[in-house]
Order: structure tokens, then sequence, then C-alpha cells
């Protein structure tokens, strides 16, 4: 995990910064939208949003790659040795829809087509409060199979961090899957 993190350092201030724009620009809409979406909807647009705002960001970086695996879109930082995806997570850095073939072989670390092996497989993702409104923290987490997670890190925000200590902090907790 030290390894790993150590390797995003340059890039977990954006990942931060990415999912918290594509939260704030889905909150933007109109109250009356709003009302209108249940938690798959909100999901579904927020993850657009963080979608486009990686490419802006993203496109044309040296050692950053994107890759689309019929539909599932990855980033591949070639300096970090990490493949990321991105995903509303719960606290322990699991998804809770129901996946599709590709994302369960991306967690499982299974050959993609167009995915050079052996990259780390990471999930970038984020966290809201109990109402769905509140953004509570970005985390980047390692999952190793169906509903699996090696190791699960927030990522601490800027405002939040003091001096000499790391941008990211341990919050793996035991899995009861």
């Amino acid at each position: 995990m030290d390894e790993t993190m150590d390797a995003l350092s340059g890039y977990l201030n954006e990942f931060d910064q990415l999912l918290r724009a594509a939260h704030a620009r889905y909150r933007a809409y109109k109250p009356e939208d709003l009302l209108e979406h249940d938690r798959r909807a909100q999901a579904a647009c927020t993850y657009a949003h963080a979608v486009a705002e990686a490419e802006r960001r993203f496109l044309g970086r040296e050692k950053v790659r994107p890759i689309e695996v019929r539909g599932l879109k990855l980033w591949l930082l070639d300096d970090a040795n990490a493949a990321l995806r991105l995903k509303k997570m719960d606290e322990d850095g699991a998804s809770r829809n129901y996946p599709t073939k590709q994302a369960e072989d991306y967690d499982a670390g299974k050959q993609l087509p167009g995915l050079p092996m052996p990259p780390v497989r990471l999930t970038a993702g984020y966290v809201l409060d109990e109402l769905g409104t509140g953004f509570l923290r970005t985390q980047l987490a390692r999952p190793t199979g169906k509903k699996n997670i090696m190791w699960c890190a927030a990522i601490v925000p800027t405002e939040k961090r003091k001096s000499g200590e790391r941008i990211w902090v341990e919050v793996t907790r035991n899995m009861p899957f």
C-alpha cells in the first residue's frame, strides 16, 4: 500500500479535486431536478462529470493514457505502474452496484484488451454522507476480486493537512464479506 500510494503522490490532489468538482457540479443542478434523481441517477451523473473532468485534466499528459475496455473507462498511469477507474464507493472502498463483466475482470486482475499487464488495479472514488448530499472524502482502493478490497486509503484534503504529514491515511477495515 505504501509503495503504491507513494508512487501516486503526484496525482492524489488531482484525484481529490476532480471527484470533488464532479460532485459539486452535480449538486449545482436545479433543486427540482435533484429531487427527481434517485441514488443511481445521482451516481451516474456524478460519474459522467468525473470522467469528463479526468479527461480534461489528463488529456495529452505524458505518461497518462486513457483506455476504454468495452465501456469501462480507465487511465493507465505509467510512472506509477497503476491503472485507475472512477467510482462511487462506500467507506470500505467497495461499490454497491451490480458490476459489469469487465469491471469484475478488472477488479480480479484478469487480462483486459488494451490494458498491459501487470499494473496495480485501483479505484478512485468518493464517499457521501448518509443523505447522499455531502461529500465526505476521496478514497483509493485496491480491489482483489468481487467485493474484496485489499486496502483502502483516504486522501486528506489540502485544507485539513498538517505540515509534514502524508497526503493520505489508511482507512481499511476488516471486511465482513
